[in-house]
């Protein structure tokens, strides 16, 4: 697993790590491996769905946004399993993710117990 070509913890966790979560959700699978995740956790964890400007990777343009909301909500289940292995006990609320064409769409934030 940890040989496998994924985003640094830095490239998509910013503010204060949490271990057994951070690490490891990273690893969630991703259409096209585009790993469109963003997490912000200042208190509490902010989930964004990320598309970097001009890159899609091999995925046609007009198929990018659509895959990449279900790679979040796999990472949304990864970022669940996560925090329930570690006994961290949260609250979610989920965002409609309705936007096109936006850096930053927030999915979810979690507010741990």
């Amino acid at each position: 697993m940890f040989k496998s070509k994924r985003k640094s913890i830095e490239e998509i966790w910013k503010g204060v790590k949490i271990p057994g979560v951070t690490d490891i959700v990273r690893f969630a699978p991703s259409a096209c491996n585009s790993q469109p995740w963003y997490v912000k956790n200042d208190g509490e964890i902010s989930v964004y769905r990320y598309k970097k400007p001009g890159k899609r990777g091999v995925m046609p343009a007009d198929k990018v946004v659509f895959y990449n909301r279900i790679d979040i909500g796999i990472f949304i289940c990864f970022m669940d399993i996560c925090l329930e292995h570690c006994d961290i006990g949260f609250e979610k609320k989920l965002y409609p993710d309705d936007v096109e064409d936006k850096e930053f769409v927030l999915n979810a934030v979690y507010r741990l117990d």
